[in-house]
């Protein structure tokens, strides 16, 4: 009961210091014009967002980083996993920041190339799994995670967890507050099945993250009046991935962010099938596009989406408190 006493005060500090930063940051985004542009591919009622401040992420990891490093306090062995997990979403972030800032700067939707971002993306997250599984427990549980598999796909496995989450965040980013809720219930989730697993000190990490996107929402949510941006998104996904890896969660971690990984796959599918066939699977992608094109207005498609998210999260500590 005090552990889950603290995670409470920690998410509710999280949740109001990131809610002021993001006035803050609402501010400062409008006084500089950074504002967004909508792609002309969205949906005709996007194009409304036009010139809507962006970078709002900034706020989220500045709390994120900032109660990381003053609020999850932890010794001996623990130390190194806040510090290389709040590394790497910096590190993500700030790539983040740099696609944000090319994109606002040249005014279109456009920045870093795909390709150029993913091989940064991969080269950093590989630095981030060799520390993390180099240094795991040899007793570390492997009923959640793949800590029983052998090193070398143990690596590749959660590399592709942290680019994955990374960019899944990103790609689920393209309706007002869709991102920001699912990323708060995620790390809410994360957090019970942290304290369910003994890693104590991620899930006060997870609080923290939890707290600082709720916070957020108080701005973001419909109609918007700032969007997260790549700066946000790239680092809180890298965040959530990181998280996984650390605790060795991260097979739980798949059904808990569920709604993200149907966003990516969405993605996918409609890639390959449309350059092998040249027909589409789905209306739009990703997914939440093809729900508006049905029809769901865009309130009605967040919140359906934010139920499955919390229904996953439940589902994720279901299993995690049974097989632990």
């Amino acid at each position: 009961m005090s552990e889950l006493s603290g995670l409470a005060t920690v998410f509710t500090g999280a949740l109001l210091a990131s809610g002021s930063l993001t006035a803050i940051n609402l501010a400062v985004s409008r006084r500089l014009n950074w504002r967004a542009r909508v792609r002309e591919d969205a949906p005709s009622r996007h194009q409304r967002k036009q010139g809507t401040p962006s970078a709002g992420g900034l706020a989220i990891i500045a709390v994120v980083l900032t109660a990381g490093m003053v609020v999850v306090r932890s010794t001996g062995f623990f130390q190194w996993q806040i510090g290389a997990v709040l590394w790497l979403a910096a590190v993500f972030a700030a790539l983040g920041f740099a696609d944000d800032y090319l994109k606002l700067r040249s005014s279109s939707t456009l920045g870093i190339r795909a390709r150029y971002r993913l091989s940064v993306e991969v080269v950093m997250a590989l630095g981030f799994v060799w520390v993390a599984v180099g240094f795991m427990p040899a007793n570390q549980s492997s009923v959640l995670g793949f800590a029983g598999l052998p090193l070398a796909a143990h690596i590749i496995l959660g590399v592709l967890v942290v680019v994955g989450s990374a960019n899944a965040v990103n790609l689920t980013d393209g309706l007002d507050g869709l991102a920001g809720g699912l990323t708060a219930i995620c790390a809410g989730g994360l957090a019970v099945v942290c304290l369910i697993v003994g890693a104590d000190h991620l899930a006060g990490l997870c609080a923290v993250m939890a707290g600082a996107a709720a916070g957020f929402l108080w701005f973001n949510c419909y109609p918007a009046q700032i969007f997260m941006g790549d700066v946000g998104s790239l680092g809180l996904g890298a965040l959530l991935g990181g998280i996984a890896v650390a605790g060795g969660i991260e097979l739980v971690f798949a059904l808990i962010a569920v709604v993200f990984v149907a966003e990516t796959l969405s993605v996918m599918i409609q890639v390959i099938w449309f350059r092998w066939t040249g027909r589409r699977v789905f209306a739009m992608t990703p997914i939440h596009h093809a729900f508006e094109l049905r029809g769901w207005a865009e309130p009605q498609t967040v919140v359906r989406f934010w139920l499955v998210g919390l229904g996953a999260a439940l589902a994720g500590i279901a299993v995690a408190a049974n097989l632990v």
